[in-house]
């Protein structure tokens, strides 16, 4: 079997790859080195290799139409199946020569231990392995075999390498420094703390500048003690001598916030608990620094890889009763473009026409827009919880710190 051919044009298949790589830096920040490694590469010159995923410790060679049928079947079972194939090459399957003599044997106790290794790094029960456990008590070897299999381990070179050292030291570093997002158990600490968002230390960038900077002068409705019309002081002059009439002027310039954009990315990546702070911390800025006008428009998005939720927001008392009864719509991958692409519908037929730059919530990984807009774009993130991998230069930066007051 050759698995050196080579790489065919096979778009949908490249997305499907990018959609999984996502989801896994997601789930686990710490990953990208481990990903980088390994050269993804599509399979499907024949019908074998059409259906086939395998790897030799360097390259991952996936079958074409296995992939498109197992991500459009469950992409979390997709993201599984690539991570038990990473588990092999960070226990150092590819590499090991003392691995039993039978090749049953030997299917069985390396797929058995990378699930596991895919469990402890997950996080998250597998009930497959307790039903593998059971076939292989009862004698079924062959369908234990069949429960467990994901790749196959023919690509394996056998011969001891560094690179086998070099993925030993990447597996114990992902579960030394915890770098699985898990789920939280009820009664745990953050459920009696107030959670505020401040600025990382050594970050640039304050919160307040940033709303400022936002801002547009524009004639605001309220009375202007400060200058009056001047038709009613010359018509006073006129009519009863040195008796000018004086009519505050009922609008008065002001350099403040008209338009604004706040888009959420609820692909799983981001909590509840925290986009609820992030909104407050910002509405409260907005209103001690009095920077809205008594007219204005924000719009908040909900997006995870299309948009979910657009909410027109025209008023203080709107913000407060939309923070009041929050809902996250989403759980998909992350894909920024969508947001975007709102965002130019809704200037197009006339809203936020006067936008200055929007925030966007996010741990920063997903799929960009190829160009740059027109107004700024801030991406507001947590420290710890972020990814910069692929983010493009015209893109800003504000990194928060989560900090629990009891």
């Amino acid at each position: 079997m050759d698995y050196g051919e080579k790489k065919e044009d096979r778009a949908v298949e490249d997305e499907i790859l990018e959609l999984i790589k996502l989801k896994l830096y997601q789930r686990m920040h710490g990953i990208a080195p481990v990903l980088g490694a390994v050269e993804m590469q599509i399979q499907g010159q024949t019908e074998e290799q059409n259906e086939e995923f395998c790897t030799d410790g360097r390259k991952f060679y996936l079958g074409a139409a296995r992939l498109r049928r197992d991500f459009l079947k469950d992409s979390e079972s997709l993201c599984l199946e690539i991570l038990h194939m990473l588990s092999h090459c960070l226990l150092g399957h590819p590499y090991q020569t003392s691995l039993p003599q039978t090749e049953k044997e030997r299917e069985i106790i390396c797929d058995r231990q990378a699930w596991e290794l895919v469990r402890e790094l997950w996080g998250v029960p597998l009930p497959f392995l307790q039903e593998a456990d059971r076939l292989l008590a009862d004698g079924k070897e062959k369908e234990a075999a069949g429960l467990l299999k994901v790749d196959v381990h023919s690509c394996w070179n056998r011969i001891a390498d560094r690179q086998a050292v070099w993925w030993q030291g990447q597996g114990e570093k992902l579960l030394k420094n915890g770098q699985v997002k898990r789920k939280r158990k009820s009664g745990t600490a953050r459920r009696n703390k107030k959670w505020v968002l401040v600025p990382a230390a050594g970050e640039r960038g304050d919160y307040r500048d940033i709303l400022k900077g936002f801002s547009a002068w524009r004639e605001d409705t309220m009375i202007n003690p400060e200058e009056f019309a001047y038709s009613w002081y010359t018509y006073g002059l006129e009519m009863y001598g040195r008796l000018p009439l004086i009519e505050p002027l009922e609008y008065r310039e002001e350099k403040k916030i008209a338009d604004l954009a706040i888009v959420i990315d609820t692909s799983g990546s981001c909590e509840k608990e925290l986009v609820q702070v992030f909104l407050e911390e910002t509405r409260g800025i907005l209103e001690q620094e009095k920077l809205f006008f008594r007219n204005f428009c924000l719009h908040i998005l909900q997006c995870d890889n299309r948009v979910r939720k657009d909410d027109c927001i025209r008023s203080r008392e709107d913000f407060e009763r939309y923070l009041e009864n929050l809902t996250i719509c989403g759980g998909g991958g992350t894909d920024f473009r969508p947001a975007f692409e709102r965002i130019g519908e809704l200037r197009a037929r006339g809203e936020l026409s006067d936008l200055r730059g929007i925030l966007y919530f996010t741990d920063g990984c997903g799929w960009y827009p190829k160009e740059e807009p027109d107004y700024q774009v801030w991406f507001v993130m947590i420290k710890g919880h972020f990814d910069t991998i692929d983010m493009p230069g015209w893109i800003h930066r504000l990194v928060l710190e989560e900090k629990g007051l009891r």
